[in-house]
């Protein structure tokens, strides 16, 4: 099964086909940014993320084989049309193999799809990849 990127809008978003326990999504996602050095701790991100969801915002969560791999916040600031990618992170046995690209891409198609002609990505990486494959604005 393919990498995909799927938006949520709350952690109890039931992603995972057979979760071994209630908020299993949640503990993942927490895991994957404890292990990120580049991110703040797991708890702090979704804190941050499920108050964005509340003002509707977007974690975009990538799934390979039924577990989330890779995520990335979606927020929009309400003053442009412009969409602000943050928090990306990649399981630590994927990184190093282009995930993190594929996974923007995927992030930026489905967005695209919404109507987003422009992104700010907040964070370094995210910020390298998406000038490297020219995704901050779309090509008229």
């Amino acid at each position: 099964m393919p990498l995909e990127a799927i938006a949520i809008n709350s952690l109890d978003t039931p992603l995972i086909k057979k979760p071994a326990r209630e908020n299993e999504l949640a503990e993942r996602l927490e895991a994957l940014y404890d292990t990120d050095d580049s991110q703040p701790d797991g708890a702090e991100v979704l804190a941050i993320i499920e108050q964005g969801f509340k003002r509707g915002q977007t974690l975009y969560v990538g799934m390979f084989n039924d577990k989330p791999i890779a995520a990335v916040g979606c927020f929009d600031d309400g003053q442009t049309d412009a969409k602000r990618l943050q928090y990306l992170t990649v399981h630590l046995q994927n990184r190093g193999r282009a995930i993190d690209a594929k996974f923007i891409k995927l992030v930026y198609d489905a967005e695209v799809k919404k109507g987003v002609r422009a992104f700010v990505p907040v964070d370094a990486e995210i910020h390298r990849i998406m000038t490297e494959y020219e995704l901050l604005r779309v090509k008229d």
